[in-house]
């Protein structure tokens, strides 16, 4: 992980993934667990990656039976806090893969923050692309809205 600000290289970032997605496949899903071990509050603003045209966050919500994946424009991460990226719930949807991904590949992702007096700061992280387990929720095995 190389952050390039002095202030989020103090978070930590756990169970980082992309989910291999089938060839051709316009939207891939991401997730992580990111750790704020100091005081500080941090609001995550937006994502990018190299590797993708576009890298949102998003929630995955029930309704009548069907989920539904509302867009979040930001996260707050506390101070002694934590926040989950993963399946089932929140989670981080990359659009339009430049190459074809596969299992053990990696991609580079920047996270975007602001603290509470405005100052940006930006943190680059690697994932590996992993095969989905039998035991973890598929992204695309239920039906669900964009």
């Amino acid at each position: 992980m190389v952050a390039s600000a002095s202030a989020v290289d103090k978070l930590d970032v756990h169970d980082a993934w992309v989910r291999e997605a089938p060839p051709k496949t316009s939207v891939m899903a991401a997730y992580l667990t990111l750790h704020n071990p100091s005081s500080r509050v941090y609001t995550l603003t937006s994502l990018s990656s190299p590797d993708f045209n576009r890298v949102e966050m998003h929630r995955t919500e029930q309704h009548d039976g069907m989920s539904k994946m509302l867009p979040v424009p930001q996260v707050i991460l506390n101070g002694k806090d934590h926040i989950s990226f993963q399946p089932g719930g929140m989670h981080l949807m990359l659009m339009n893969p430049k190459k074809r991904l596969r299992a053990g590949d990696n991609i580079t992702l920047t996270l975007f923050f602001t603290d509470k007096h405005s100052t940006k700061s930006s943190m680059e992280i690697s994932l590996p692309v992993k095969k989905a387990t039998t035991n973890t929720k598929q992204h695309n095995s239920h039906p669900h809205q964009h």
